[in-house]
């Protein structure tokens, strides 16, 4: 596919660079990746990795292409930068400019090539920086709306709400009936960063929400706050908060809770995309549709969006003309209709692409919105987050008025973050890539801490839960854990298997680790410890050849205890239900890490744990 670089007009007015002096690691000048000439890329989480990424391998079969699990923050690939390891292409869903300022110098414009004139203009309008540079582009939309419960108005009598003034009698009527009106699970924070610019939608969406939003996108250093236009938006917020009966006791209620009220009918009204909505029509008797988000100010209604992903790639990039066409071919890949379905997980995506067609058609009850454009992409830079979960709750706990909320999110927004201290001085430095024995050494060293931690004599997992390498110096707590995959964390379990059950658990993650996922090329291989796994390659996948322990086959008869996470649980539990598994409690992947390295001990060696014959 033929990609003409070229310099385009400018689509938009809006603004994204990106800030953050951010505490690291010990700087090493040991390179710990294999440099060739494969295209890596990084996904925000594993979810992708079984959708999208598939898709593109079957897509771009002759391509050398290597996905590898990320985290949902830019600071991961500070961290990479930082020791000159910058993935080829890189995505979060949790952004804003002011998140990613250290990287802009290191990253494509892709205001110079094509891909950015299929894009429509409101849909990269907060993407582009002082420097006229479109460095990172959103995949496609998520509509997030209220979901109600059509049902239940009907059985009240109550009138579904095309307006604001007709949302706060809806919400009063079934107050007076005993029925909470909305559960929102604002014990969450992505529940309250959404309500504060839900509420006040029509300010964020005027001419100085505009404004505000342009700026604080570029923010070099603190962001900067329209007194007048902030006031308002919070005398909405709070607005919006009682007049639709939120209380001090809507602080704890997390997304369980929350759903499993509206499921049950104690609430009229829940939010979430298209996909939260099938999920809910399959557990509930009842009609549920779609209600946009209305201003307060206007008779104006809105479609509140979340980018599915954000995408950027580094400029070395440039430097190899062919691996740049690859990539480009990746992300046009993204931008259709199909790869678009994949990445949102199902209908009712907002297609950001001009030559995709609409793909609401199955998501009744917002077509005056999407036909009109009315549609705004959420701010979400990573502090908004802490800010308005502190804001919301402060107005809902009756601590804090509305001026003192706002002050609230204004300073945490601007909170300089305190310096962290080293959790661990690495001895020595492992590598995230492929090795020559097609293992990865960081995650064998990290999946063997674990292990050893926990008394386990055996532990296999899938690759995708391990993001990082190793550097050598020292490493604060929140780089620790970026070396594991919390935006896809998975708990732990313990069984006990004999020699002959962990040849058949192996055998079968090689062939299907679950229903959506099965390993398709080296770079997917699992991870293994404490055990060695022999395997085959063939033009139609992978088998096991061999197991052994201790370099020696391993004993059939013998009983092993064996670590395992949500996946290779999953095959387990497929093919021997019978066996009994323990979840270790309040344990995770993620946590056993960072609990392991809080002691400052060194972690475990990487252990020679796979061996690929052909």
């Amino acid at each position: 596919m033929k990609k003409a670089k070229r310099c385009l007009l400018a689509v938009v007015s809006g603004v994204l660079v990106a800030t953050a002096v951010l505490s690291g690691c010990g700087q090493s000048k040991k390179e710990v990746s294999k440099n060739d000439d494969h295209l890596t890329i990084y996904l925000w989480e594993n979810r992708l990795m079984k959708n999208i990424a598939p898709y593109i391998h079957e897509q771009f079969p002759d391509q050398d292409i290597e996905f590898i699990i990320g985290n949902n923050d830019t600071d991961l690939y500070s961290y990479f930068k930082e020791h000159d390891e910058l993935p080829d292409i890189i995505t979060v869903r949790r952004f804003s400019g002011t998140d990613a300022q250290d990287l802009q110098p290191y990253l494509i414009d892709f205001a110079s090539y094509d891909v950015v004139s299929k894009y429509y203009s409101y849909a990269v309008q907060y993407y582009k920086n002082a420097e006229d540079e479109i460095q990172w582009l959103p995949i496609c939309g998520i509509p997030q709306t209220i979901i109600a419960n059509k049902t239940l108005f009907d059985q009240y009598g109550i009138k579904i709400p095309e307006n604001y003034e007709e949302y706060i009698q809806a919400c009063q009527q079934f107050y007076d009936n005993g029925i909470k009106p909305y559960s929102m699970d604002l014990g969450e924070d992505w529940s309250n960063n959404e309500i504060i610019q839900a509420a006040a939608i029509g300010e964020f969406t005027n001419l100085d929400g505009i404004e505000w939003r342009n700026g604080a996108e570029t923010a070099a250093d603190e962001v900067k706050f329209d007194d007048v236009l902030w006031k308002r938006i919070f005398s909405e917020t709070s607005q919006f908060l009682k007049d639709s009966h939120f209380g001090k006791e809507d602080i704890n209620i997390d997304i369980d809770t929350g759903t499993q009220m509206f499921v049950e009918g104690k609430s009229a009204m829940f939010h979430g995309h298209p996909t939260v909505m099938q999920q809910l029509q399959k557990q509930m008797d009842a009609e549920l549709i779609r209600i946009p988000y209305f201003s307060q100010t206007s008779n104006e209604s809105y479609v509140y969006m979340t980018p599915s992903l954000n995408i950027a790639f580094n400029n070395n990039l440039e430097k190899d003309r062919e691996k740049l066409d690859t990539a480009l071919d990746v992300l046009d890949c993204m931008i259709s209709e199909e790869g678009q379905k994949l990445i949102a997980d199902g209908s009712g995506v907002i297609s950001l692409n001009t030559d995709v067609p609409t793909m609401m058609q199955d998501v009744p009850g917002l077509e005056d919105e999407i036909k009109n454009n009315a549609v705004y992409i959420r701010y979400s830079a990573q502090k908004s987050f802490d800010a308005s979960l502190e804001a919301v709750h402060g107005l809902l706990s009756g601590e804090m008025d509305e001026t003192q909320a706002y002050d609230t999110l204004r300073s945490v927004m601007n909170r300089k973050d305190p310096e962290e201290k080293a959790m661990v001085n690495f001895e020595n430095e492992y590598s995230i890539s492929l090795n020559d024995r097609n293992g990865r050494d960081a995650a064998s060293s990290i999946l063997t801490t674990i292990r050893e931690e926990n008394d386990a004599q055996l532990a296999l997992a899938p690759y995708y839960y391990f993001t990082s390498s190793m550097y050598k110096g020292e490493c604060t707590n929140s780089r620790v854990g970026m070396m594991t995959a919390k935006s896809s964390d998975t708990a732990l379990y313990f069984a006990k298997l004999n020699g002959k059950q962990v040849c058949e658990l192996v055998e079968n993650y090689l062939v299907e680790a679950d229903e959506n996922f099965y390993v398709t090329n080296k770079y997917e291989l699992p991870i293994a410890s404490g055990m060695k796994i022999i395997v085959n390659q063939a033009e139609s996948g992978f088998s096991l050849k061999d197991l052994t322990v201790n370099d020696k086959k391993i004993d059939k008869e013998k009983e092993y205890s064996i670590l395992l996470t949500d996946t290779t649980m999953s095959v387990l539990k497929k093919i021997n239900p019978k066996c009994e598994i323990e979840q270790l409690k309040d344990t995770t992947l993620s946590s056993a890490w960072i609990e392991a390295m809080s002691k400052g001990q060194q972690p475990s060696a990487p252990e020679d744990y796979i061996e690929v014959e052909q």
